[in-house]
């Protein structure tokens, strides 16, 4: 081969590289703007892709500053894409329907073990769960959860949504959700009133997994703390909020595993205050085999989450 045909070679191999590595939109992305073209509206987006609002206008903003203009006009209580967003949307469309099919995610097959936080796994996971089966309902599904907190063991099963501090979560973990606590109880405990930080200590406490979590929070409130060590301690959220369900004492929630018990009133909020837990739910890779499984479910998590 001759010098000048190897220069010419090299020429368009760097050319080929370039294209590689332009800076291309996540689908995701690209789906929430298709979307957004055809029904002019951030919430029903949200909706058909079954994401939060405040999600489907973070993946918007993500995508103007990468594409380097303005995608959307507000137009009264919807939105309507600019000139230059709805040419893209021509060019894009397509392209995503002929990817939609080339990737055919119905025929993955198989197992996939989760281990997964008894929280999250109740509260956010369980009625999700159904999304994820009618995409794939190729693959088997086994769900276990975790001693306690912050245990992984020896990592054998395929993914994890662990619960854990920073330092206990491993090279490669997925933050995706952070949680602060505050106190729920029954309505009829404190008979309707808003009691002072100080008055909520005073009441039963219910612990999760030591007498720490009480203590913390007061701390964190500025309020006097002579009896948080007081008080039945559960290994179990689940069982912890049946005892607060049933007026037995005062526990410390979160926004995910108490929202159910909170909109139907079966418990309800005593005080403002918000102790930021120093563990958050984390998504990590087991040490079993590489497989479209697991890339599936992690990749339907973080889309879920908007992480």
């Amino acid at each position: 081969m001759t010098r000048k045909k190897i220069h010419v070679i090299r020429y368009k191999f760097k050319i080929h590289l370039k294209w590689i590595h332009v800076l291309i939109p996540s689908t995701s992305a690209l789906q929430a703007l298709v979307s957004l073209a055809q029904t002019g509206s951030i919430t029903r987006t949200a909706q058909d892709m079954r994401l939060t609002q405040s999600a489907i206008s973070h993946k918007m903003k993500a995508l103007e500053g990468l594409l380097g203009f303005p995608l959307l006009d507000r137009e009264g209580r919807g939105v309507r894409l600019t000139h230059r967003a709805r040419q893209y949307v021509a060019e894009v469309a397509p392209a995503l329907e002929r990817l939609a099919k080339a990737s055919d995610r119905t025929e993955l097959s198989g197992s996939l073990t989760l281990n997964v936080a008894p929280g999250f796994a109740a509260n956010w996971l369980a009625p999700r769960l159904s999304r994820f089966m009618s995409a794939y309902p190729g693959l088997s599904i086994t769900i276990n959860t975790p001693r306690g907190y912050g245990d992984l063991g020896r990592r054998r099963d395929d993914v994890y949504v662990s619960f854990l501090t920073p330092d206990q979560a491993p090279e490669a973990a997925h933050h995706l959700m952070d949680v602060a606590f505050f106190p729920v109880a029954a309505p009829h405990l404190t008979g309707g009133r808003s009691p002072s930080a100080e008055e909520v200590l005073q009441l039963p406490l219910l612990h999760l997994d030591g007498t720490k979590d009480w203590s913390a929070w007061a701390h964190d409130a500025g309020a006097q703390a002579p009896h948080t060590q007081s008080g039945i301690i559960f290994q179990d959220m689940q069982i912890m909020e049946a005892a607060a369900r049933a007026g037995q004492g005062v526990a410390l929630g979160d926004a995910l595993t108490s929202a159910t018990a909170l909109e139907r009133g079966d418990l309800v909020r005593l005080h403002p205050h918000e102790w930021p837990s120093p563990r958050a739910y984390w998504l990590i890779s087991g040490d079993t085999s590489k497989s479209d499984g697991k890339a599936a479910f992690g990749a339907w998590v973080l889309e879920q989450l908007g992480a």
